[in-house]
């Protein structure tokens, strides 16, 4: 009997757990979201008030950035310096899609700003600012949504965890 119990405890135990990761998840996808606005914010600066190039404004702003970020801005200034002819749109879809894709970052998201990189590198100074305005302004209505249903989606992951937690147990007694 001390055994069936010790069962059904840590069986409920493991899939709360799975219900808090699920619940995690979702919030760090938004955690995400704001950190990529930030630096969206930084390089739209970079480029306005320092009239930094992309490749100067990247190595800035990834010196400063957080893992992966940081990756991901290096090796855009990196691929940039090199010069080998590939085209920026090139670049940062490949960067995008090799260093970003286990950051957290919702999958339509990802898609959205590996796109940013087609129209951002046949731009002027002026015109770059306008597409990091537009994709900031795209960004805030992710977050909106993703905000808005944030509190009931964790809110049922952690129960569902419990849940089939207590119906496994009841199953298998």
């Amino acid at each position: 009997m001390l055994l069936r119990a010790a069962g059904g405890i840590l069986v409920i135990t493991a899939t709360s757990a799975g219900g808090i990761l699920a619940a995690e998840r979702i919030r760090n996808q938004y955690e995400q979201l704001k950190y990529l606005q930030k630096l969206i914010c930084l390089l739209r600066s970079e480029i306005l008030y320092a009239r930094s190039y992309l490749g100067e404004a990247f190595g800035r702003i990834g010196s400063k950035a957080r893992s992966p970020y940081r990756e991901w801005m290096s090796e855009l200034c990196s691929r940039m310096e090199e010069r080998t002819g590939t085209a920026f749109s090139g670049i940062w879809e490949n960067s995008t899609g090799k260093c970003l894709k286990d950051a957290g970052l919702p999958g339509n998201e990802l898609a959205r700003l590996a796109d940013l990189g087609n129209q951002l590198g046949i731009a002027d100074a002026d015109m770059q600012v306008k597409l990091l305005d537009l994709y900031l302004d795209e960004l805030s209505k992710s977050m909106d949504e993703l905000r808005e249903g944030m509190k009931m989606k964790i809110r049922l992951c952690r129960c569902l965890g419990v849940m089939s937690g207590i119906f496994v147990m009841i199953l298998l007694y």
